[in-house]
């Protein structure tokens, strides 16, 4: 066996013999010091703890994120705050979370979205999207209904964001038309008829309680789209204040 070894080691150009020895020593070097290491006394190097716990940290973040990118970018969020927080330790929580001024959602657009944790450009779509189709957000609670959105993220993001309630879309229901009442999310087919037979057998509605003592609607329907309806009486009282 020794001898077959031999016999092809001179049989080799002398570039590949260099070669293989180079090879051997650095496979061998690379031996002793993995054996080294396990004897060496005393913890690992410093700041080894500190990087595992972030290179754990990054690697849930890709686990838990609906795209590469919104785990990049909730990775970077989180090394920023790590960063601050270790730079300025005796400053309040008040005073860290100042450096993030609270987003509008009902204003905002995808980029002011993404320094959210856990919002990345997919999930700042689909916020957007869905507030389109509501015409703005009455409460926070509603971005739970939006598709794939973790519940640990909104709340995450609860203290760092704000609804402007002035920037809700609303619909006049005693002039709007079938499609476009059906396009709201949160009426259907069979909703929207009972509201247009309604309205053509009374003229106006007034208020919610109207539908709901006449049981046009479900009571959890009329709760759910009561921040988007403007009725008569709205207009009427709008128009009594202009007058004064």
């Amino acid at each position: 066996m020794i001898k077959k070894l031999l016999r092809e080691w001179f049989l080799l150009p002398r570039g590949e013999q260099r070669a293989l020895v180079a090879v051997t020593l650095l496979l061998l070097l690379s031996l002793l010091v993995r054996m080294g290491v396990q004897f060496l006394p005393g913890p690992g190097p410093a700041g080894m703890e500190e990087f595992e716990r972030e290179a754990r940290a990054i690697m849930q973040a890709f686990a838990r994120a609906d795209s590469v990118e919104q785990a990049r970018q909730d990775s970077l969020d989180r090394i920023r705050i790590g960063w601050y927080d270790r730079g300025a330790a005796g400053d309040s929580h008040q005073t860290r979370m100042s450096q993030f001024p609270p987003v509008d959602i009902n204003r905002a657009d995808s980029a002011q979205l993404l320094p959210l944790p856990g919002i990345g450009p997919v999930f700042a779509g689909r916020i957007i999207k869905f507030r389109n189709l509501l015409g703005g957000f009455v409460h926070v609670d509603q971005l739970t209904e939006v598709y794939g959105l973790p519940s640990e993220t909104i709340e995450r993001i609860r203290s760092r964001i704000w609804i402007d309630s002035s920037a809700i879309r609303k619909i006049r229901i005693d002039s709007a038309s079938f499609s476009e009442l059906l396009r709201h999310p949160y009426l259907d087919y069979g909703d929207v008829k009972a509201l247009l037979e309604y309205r053509e057998f009374k003229g106006k509605i007034s208020t919610a309680d109207e539908l709901r003592e006449n049981h046009v609607l479900p009571d959890s329907t009329i709760n759910r789209i009561d921040g988007y309806i403007e009725y008569s009486i709205s207009e009427a009282l709008g128009l009594s204040k202009q007058i004064r």
